[in-house]
């Protein structure tokens, strides 16, 4: 059965095929990276980070999509039927995904309590084995014309990671890779210490980070489940190290210290290969 969910008017005839290079570059900027989001499956999370690949760098405005199912399960490595299964419903499921970004206060910046609240896709159809949809245009600031505050790694970097906890996890840490390797070590959250290579993050925040305010209530289960896995994840399938240590405050565990090995080394040989040519065709 095909799924459309559609909140706004569509050129389909002028849509753009995807291409699929694993060198092109996934580029957001900070602010969306470290935004609370809706879980997406592994599917919805690839293939969102597929779209945002290809992006150009003198894009005005964000195009649709069209994607082969089969052409992507051969692109990402599943089974024909294992995308099949999960395109049914991936329509109507993107469309309901929703991502939290925090205002901030003009004046001094700082983040308020509220939320903007955004959607992934303005539209979204699945029919005959074609995947049509287009990034939400509310997603624009985040996504195109970016020159500063942004986060880029190669698509190849996610391609072979199992979860989007591991995928979350990644882009986290690779945001803070231009402002590690400092003079000296920084002090956050009071007299919490760490090293140059290193980014502390509390347990609050991660939960937010990772839509898991309510789920493992306990701290123990959430570190394995979603830290300790997808840490695990990005060090057998990626090119980036990284390692963790719990901070406690008495009993609790309230901190988490992200080592993130020699990232500046590996970020500066990235080949952005989406700036070096028009993958339309045109």
């Amino acid at each position: 059965m095909d799924e459309v969910f559609s909140q706004v008017e569509i050129d389909k005839e002028n849509a753009v095929p995807v291409r699929y290079n694993k060198n092109y570059a996934v580029i957001q900027a900070n602010e969306l990276v470290r935004s609370k989001q809706d879980e997406l499956t592994l599917l919805e999370a690839k293939l969102v980070r597929l779209a945002i690949a290809q992006i150009l760098k003198d894009d005005t405005d964000l195009e649709t999509y069209t994607c082969n199912a089969s052409r992507l399960a051969e692109f990402l490595g599943i089974t024909r039927q294992a995308i099949y299964n999960d395109t049914q419903e991936l329509a109507q499921s993107l469309m309901r995904k929703t991502i939290f970004i925090r205002e901030k206060d003009s004046k001094t910046g700082q983040k308020k309590k509220n939320y903007k609240i955004l959607h992934w896709v303005d539209y979204a159809e699945y029919k005959d084995g074609v995947i049509t949809f287009k990034l939400s245009k509310n997603l624009k600031p985040y996504l195109v014309g970016l020159n500063e505050l942004f986060l880029s790694y190669s698509y190849e970097e996610i391609i072979k990671l199992p979860t989007n906890y591991a995928i979350r996890l990644y882009e986290l840490l690779v945001s803070f890779a231009n402002i590690q390797f400092r003079e000296s070590p920084q002090f956050y959250y009071g007299n919490i210490p760490i090293e140059k290579d290193e980014a502390v993050f509390s347990m609050e925040y991660l939960r937010e980070y990772f839509n898991c305010e309510s789920k493992y209530p306990n701290n123990a289960d959430f570190i394995k489940r979603v830290i300790a896995s997808a840490v695990q994840d990005i060090n057998t399938n990626t090119v980036f190290p990284c390692s963790y240590r719990l901070v406690k405050q008495g009993k609790k565990i309230a901190f988490v210290v992200f080592k993130l090995g020699d990232w500046k080394a590996v970020a500066g040989q990235m080949v952005i290969e989406n700036f070096l040519e028009d993958r339309r065709g045109k």
